[in-house]
């Protein structure tokens, strides 16, 4: 019963990869511009959930180019995303070489088989596309509530921020000890040391930026 499932299983996925491959051969352009704007929800995910830990609404500030370059911007998130393909290309191409004769069983079969059983209860193909999604949303997430960890403890580099025109009320134009959380087309995300809070800088009020030395920068 495990093996005749674990056939069908991969007998249908082995279909269904040959039709996507076909599609892919005859839509090349199409499948990079799918393909890109996934990883780019996966940017906008990242965004979201950093700016969210500091109770900013990134959705408020964000324009459609914001989303376009999203994932472009992380260049950590190019590396997962592009790895993430591979591995889970290579793993697929493993496991078809691997599709189970139910006319032949072994101990070793029934043993490797039987552990993804249930899988092989549901659609392959579907199961491909909520495994990628779960992916694409888990680790920005986690990286984002890492990175906004960081950022709350000052360990990340700080910057002196120049401004054109002020935006407090001492209507100081120099920020000395900022962290830089996220930029957009429009703004510009820093957490001030200081005041311990997140302020939203347009990017035509920005100056300069300069990196603060300290001991760690000069070792």
């Amino acid at each position: 019963m495990i093996l005749e499932a674990a056939n069908k299983y991969y007998a249908k996925l082995h279909s269904d990869l040959l039709t996507i491959k076909h599609y892919i051969k005859n839509n090349v352009a199409v499948f990079i511009t799918l393909l890109y704007l996934l990883g780019s929800f996966s940017g906008v995910i990242y965004l979201d959930t950093l700016l969210n830990t500091f109770s900013v609404n990134v959705f408020q500030h964000i324009e459609l180019n914001d989303f376009l370059l999203a994932l472009v911007s992380n260049p950590t998130l190019v590396l997962m995303y592009t790895s993430f393909i591979f591995i889970l290309a290579l793993i697929y191409t493993f496991e078809l070489r691997r599709i189970p004769d139910p006319k032949k069983p072994t101990l070793f079969k029934k043993i490797y088989h039987g552990f993804s059983y249930p899988a092989y209860l549901l659609n392959p193909t579907y199961t491909i596309g909520a495994i990628c999604l779960f992916a694409l949303c888990t680790y920005p997430y986690i990286q984002a509530n890492s990175y906004s960890e960081k950022i709350k403890e000052q360990r990340t580099q700080s910057y002196s921020l120049s401004l054109n025109a002020p935006i407090q009320q001492n209507n100081t134009t120099l920020l000395t000890d900022v962290q830089i959380v996220a930029s957009t087309s429009r703004n510009l995300f820093i957490y001030d040391n200081k005041q311990e809070k997140l302020l939203i800088i347009p990017q035509n009020n920005i100056a300069a930026a300069i990196p603060n030395i300290t001991a760690d920068n000069i070792i």
